[in-house]
Order: C-alpha cells, then structure tokens, then sequence
C-alpha cells in the first residue's frame, strides 16, 4: 500500500489467519473491514498541521452525530468538552508524543452537546523507514458500562453502610442490655424497652430524612417534644450531623432526658432545663443545665446507670467526651462530638488538647 506524502510506503501487520485468495485482496478488504465494523474507527495524519482527521468509518459518524464533512480535516479535540478530564488529555498527548499505544476512557461529546463515555485507543503507524505517517484510533462507546461501574460501587458502599450502622445498633443494644438496671425483670424489661424505642424513633426520623443525617434540633425534639414547653429552653444553629451520628446521639439524650424526670430537675415542679448548642471545626458542643433542685446538690447514686450509658456512648460510639458537674441547684453536661459532616476537614480535639 502506497501513502499520499512523498511516496511513503507501508506494510499492515500480517492477519492472525488469512486464506492466500484472501491475502491478494488484502487491502481491499481491510477497507471494507473498517468500513463495514460497528466500532467506531477514525485515521489521522500527523504529518499535516494539527493532526487532521484523513478517513472515518460509518461507526464513527453514527457515534459523534457528524456529516463527513463536518470531520474530515479537524484534530479530533473537537470531541471533547467542559467537563473531560485534563488527565486523560494528558495521556493522550504523551502517547502520540511517545509514539506508543494509548488506552484512555475519557468523556467526549456528540454534536449535539450530549456526554458520552469513550473508551479510546490511539496507535501510531508508520513507514517501511520507520517513520510516522498515521494514527489510527478506535472508539468503544463505554457510557453504559460506566453506569453499571457505578452501581456496582454504590451497591457495594450501600452494603457496607448497612453493615456499619448494623454493627453500629447492635453495639447500641449491647450496652443498653449490659448496663441497664432495675430491682425486678418487669421493671427491668421496660427500662430495656425505653431504650430500644429511642433507638426506634431515631432510625424512623431518619428513614424520614432519606438517610442523609438530620440536625441536632430534630434529633432534640424526639425525646423533647417542643422542646418540653416553658420549663424547658432550647435554642441553637441549624446543625446537621452525619447518619452515623443520629441513633447514638438520641440514645444520649433520651438518657439525660430520663434522669432529669426522675432525679433531676424535672423531678420538680419548680425545675428549669436549659439545652443549647455550637459547632467548631465539625465538632459540636451540647450543653444541658438544670436548676431548681434544693441545695446541697451531690451526685445520686440512682443516675449513674443511665448516665454511665450515656458516657460510654459519647466516648466509644461518637468518639467525643463528656462532663458532668453537679452545681448549686441542679446537674450540669458539657458533651463535644464530631458531627460526621465534612469528615476530611475535622479537627482532631482531643490531639490537639493532648
């Protein structure tokens, strides 16, 4: 075969299996061949100024939305678009550069204006000398089996979501069991169930929510309904917090909730409550002040139960800390944990207060 620049000559590769009648129409039939395939097929001469386009199948058209004429004579960068990879432009260009074979999945556009994924391969062809006259490029249109890539992963990441937040209740349920208390099975069993159904009305807000977290006032509001009326004052940013955070955090506050109605200030007729709350750095901080108890105040044997709950999921299950002071008139919590929100930004506290 005979090139179109200064007598330029070239031999293809020799055909994996061929009969010898074949092998006299050899070239013809490769024409017909790259014409006739339903992969898409383009030829450029890099000879030319900016490496035009020189021949392009059927394939190749019915791909792009283009007219031959709309084609032939353009670099092929005309494909590409807003938002294809600068990497794999890179790529290509250090191969052609390079003179070896490219293989790149890029997203490249139709003409008109629709993305599609294009698994591409680049191969240079050169003379009998040695010398480069042509790439040859073939297309593979890899939008479906992308999508399909990115099921898998969402699948696969959705499984061990559920894993973890499985893992994640069962450790919840584990505690509530293990350090539970009562002074018979019947109470015993409903201290068990007050928990659990905390634990009900959490992972129902946030099926509510999709799954996507919800914020601290909601969480708040499960086990403080309007946030208890006048006795009770609430207040604080609109804080959303990671669905990792949500079934843990209303454990907490369903066990300081019930110790301030049965030992707290809740106890009392005249007791107040004050909850509000911040975020720093992706942590937030919760701080619960009751008043109204008569002084002096110690601390009740009786609340260590559920207030031990509460410790060890602040620090094992939210991975933060917790205080507990016992003031003048009532039982004061400070509570710092990481929101789950924007996980690769988070400030390591406890790191940075050692």
């Amino acid at each position: 075969m005979r090139g179109d620049k200064a007598g330029a000559a070239f031999e293809g590769d020799a055909p994996a299996a061929a009969a010898c009648e074949a092998l006299r129409d050899r070239r013809e039939l490769a024409l017909v061949a790259v014409e006739r395939t339903r992969t898409p097929m383009m030829v450029t001469d890099p000879r030319q100024p900016d490496s035009p386009i020189v021949l392009a199948n059927q394939a190749f058209l019915d791909l792009t939305g283009y007219d031959a004429d709309e084609v032939i004579g353009r670099n092929c960068r005309f494909l590409q678009g807003p938002e294809t990879d600068p990497a794999a432009i890179d790529e290509i260009r250090r191969g052609l550069r390079e003179r070896r074979r490219v293989d790149v999945e890029l997203l490249n556009y139709r003409k008109d204006g629709s993305a599609f994924w294009n698994q591409l391969s680049i191969s240079p062809v050169e003379d009998e000398d040695g010398q480069l006259i042509y790439h040859f490029g073939s297309q593979r249109e890899a939008t479906e089996q992308r999508r399909a890539r990115a099921m898998e992963e969402t699948e696969r990441l959705l499984l061990m979501e559920v894993n973890h937040r499985a893992l994640n209740a069962l450790a919840l349920v584990q505690s509530i069991v293990r350090l539970s208390s009562a002074d018979d099975a019947q109470s015993y069993a409903r201290v068990v169930n007050d928990r659990i159904d905390a634990l009900t009305r959490a992972h129902r807000l946030l099926a509510r929510n999709g799954w996507a977290g919800a914020t601290l006032d909601e969480i708040l509001s499960l086990e403080i309904p309007a946030h208890g009326g006048a006795r009770i004052r609430a207040g604080g940013p609109a804080l959303p917090v990671a669905a990792r955070i949500v079934q843990p955090l209303a454990l907490v506050i369903h066990e300081l909730r019930t110790n301030a109605e049965r030992h707290g200030a809740l106890s009392r007729p005249d007791g107040q409550m004050e909850v509000c709350w911040n975020a720093r750095d992706h942590w937030a901080e919760i701080e619960w002040r009751e008043s109204g108890l008569p002084a002096p105040i110690e601390e009740p044997a009786a609340t260590r139960f559920g207030l031990n709950i509460a410790e060890g999921v602040i620090r094992r299950q939210l991975d933060g800390t917790s205080e507990f002071r016992w003031a003048n008139d009532g039982l004061s919590v400070r509570l710092e944990f990481p929101t789950g929100v924007g996980d690769d930004l988070r400030v390591d506290r406890r790191a940075s207060k050692a």
